[in-house]
């Protein structure tokens, strides 16, 4: 007999509580996550070689971090040949190709690195492609253009940072 008033009353406890309303932020995490995967995807075959992805904290020049997408990959100069700049001109041509726009105020270029930036539908996505020599390779003194490696000792990091833009 408890068991059934226990029940019951369950079961009027559902009936009585409103049911939640998918909120602005669910809507836009799930956004983030459908970016997430379709970038993934596109990112892997144009680079030719696996990714990590999964949530992560992510930034975008000039705004805070905030929850997003991280889309990662690492290797070496035989993973990834050729200089920053055409890593990042494939991810560019793929970004563009994707129907994103080119954010001129989030490209930034140094030694070794470039990042860019893209919007598309509420949506932002940072990009960057770096390299750095293997420990011992380079004088630590030295600029980075003074280092002669092989394709073996440049270590390359390149990211793509999903987040909802504001």
């Amino acid at each position: 007999m408890r068991t059934s008033v226990a029940l019951a009353a369950v079961a009027a406890l559902a009936f009585a509580l409103p049911s939640v309303a998918p909120t602005a932020a669910m809507a836009q995490s799930a956004a983030v996550s459908a970016t997430c995967s379709s970038l993934y995807t596109s990112s892997t075959a144009v680079l030719g070689t696996s990714a990590t992805v999964g949530p992560a904290s992510v930034g975008y020049p000039g705004m805070a971090n905030v929850q997003g997408c991280q889309i990662g990959f690492s290797g070496d100069g035989t993973v990834f040949p050729g200089t920053v700049q055409a890593i990042a001109g494939k991810l560019d041509a793929m970004m563009l190709g994707g129907g994103w726009t080119r954010d001129p105020n989030a490209d930034a270029d140094g030694p070794g690195a470039t990042a860019a930036g893209y919007k598309k539908d509420g949506q932002l996505v940072a990009v960057s492609v770096s390299w750095e020599p293997a420990a011992g390779v380079c004088s630590a003194d030295a600029p980075l253009a003074s280092c002669h490696t092989t394709p073996a000792q440049k270590l390359f990091t390149i990211t793509l940072g999903v987040m909802a833009g504001s």
